[in-house]
């Protein structure tokens, strides 16, 4: 059991986490119009605060979590809140490829600084998108390793993301990259921590 299936219980407790993930999808939704037949893969999507977010824009999101208990946190509220158009599934980007071209939206929020090779889910994240599909990675900037202190960092890989940089990343897999944005500041141990919206294109 990774320490998030055990999270998964009190996760909605979160108000700050909920705050940013529609601060993110609000950002999103400056950016691009999504069709309502909208397939939308939402990467590390937890409880589903992205997914349940973007619900009203489209009938098709699926989530996908490393931990078993997001994913079940996620698909009973599902089921309590009696929506047909969600599902989440366990899945382990590190060992498992995601479906090709598929998806018109692959949405990440506080994910991918858990994920030590960036290029691969860059790459594996371009790969499972239509021609023409978009990407939203929402993540922290370039912080001091004191964001995950309280849990000694375990699972982080990456201290935050330099926003040149990651662009940078991102083009030479293929994106366009259409913007990236300061979307939210979390405040924690008397410290601000920005986050970022990078949006790009296939």
């Amino acid at each position: 059991m990774n320490r998030f299936d055990e999270a998964a219980k009190t996760w909605d407790n979160k108000q700050t986490s909920i705050d940013s993930s529609n601060a993110c999808v609000e950002n999103l939704k400056k950016h691009i119009t999504l069709k309502n037949n909208a397939q939308i893969l939402d990467y590390g999507c937890g409880t589903g605060f992205i997914a349940f977010a973007l619900s009203n824009e489209t009938n098709n999101i699926l989530g996908m979590d490393n931990s078993k208990g997001m994913v079940e946190k996620f698909n009973e509220k599902v089921k309590e809140l009696n929506f047909s158009n969600l599902k989440a599934i366990k899945h382990n980007i590190n060992e498992e490829d995601l479906p090709k071209n598929q998806f018109d939206l692959f949405i990440s929020s506080m994910t991918m600084h858990h994920i030590k090779d960036t290029k691969m889910f860059a790459k594996k994240a371009y790969e499972s998108l239509v021609d023409g599909g978009y990407i939203c990675i929402n993540d922290l900037e370039k912080e001091d390793g004191t964001f995950h202190a309280k849990h000694n960092n375990d699972g982080v890989e990456h201290f935050g993301y330099e926003i040149k940089e990651l662009c940078k990343l991102f083009e030479e897999v293929g994106f366009e990259i259409i913007s990236c944005d300061s979307v939210f500041i979390h405040e924690r141990n008397d410290k601000k921590y920005p986050l970022f919206n990078l949006i790009g294109k296939k």
